[in-house]
């Protein structure tokens, strides 16, 4: 099963790799999205930006390939690998009792996974607890919506993101 599971990471890594390349080296997120082709709404904001900010480039100090996200997306990251990736793994790719976060969150809305974080849920993988009684999770149900949507988007890289330095 590990190995499925790294051979899997790979193959992200190698995806998302390539659509940075072809990107040209540089990819920024950050584009409104209102509404979809078919009139439903999307995973935008309000006022149709995504809730995140992403900048991915090469790093010549890392010699790899960093992302930078706002402080919002950084603090979701954060409060997803503090208690979310117990169950959803590292980078929300899903495990072997917990969904894959990347898909689910490509087709709920925000109403819908704000009810699942406060009520929990109950799925064919089994049962999310309610986390609304968790002040270590209940203040950041915003930040987890970017940083998962930023994931799901597929603009924000496996691993552990940098901050974006603070608006003047």
């Amino acid at each position: 099963m590990r190995f499925s599971v790294n051979i899997c990471r790979a193959w992200i890594s190698l995806a998302a790799a390539t659509v940075f390349a072809a990107a040209g080296g540089v990819a920024l997120a950050q584009a409104p999205d209102a509404e979809s082709p078919d009139g439903q709404a999307t995973n935008a904001g309000s006022d149709g930006a995504k809730p995140y900010t992403v900048e991915c480039g090469h790093d010549p100090e890392e010699d790899m390939t960093v992302c930078l996200v706002d402080r919002g997306t950084y603090v979701g990251w954060r409060t997803f690998h503090a208690v979310c990736h117990a169950c959803h793994a590292q980078d929300a790719v899903g495990s072997t009792f917990a969904p894959d976060l990347l898909k689910r969150m490509r087709e709920i809305d925000k109403a819908a996974f704000l009810n699942a974080m406060n009520e929990g849920f109950e799925g064919q993988m089994g049962v999310m607890p309610p986390w609304k009684q968790d002040p270590n999770v209940n203040r950041f149900y915003e930040e987890l919506w970017s940083y998962l949507m930023a994931r799901a988007d597929g603009v924000l890289l496996p691993g552990r993101p940098k901050r974006l330095p603070n608006p003047q």
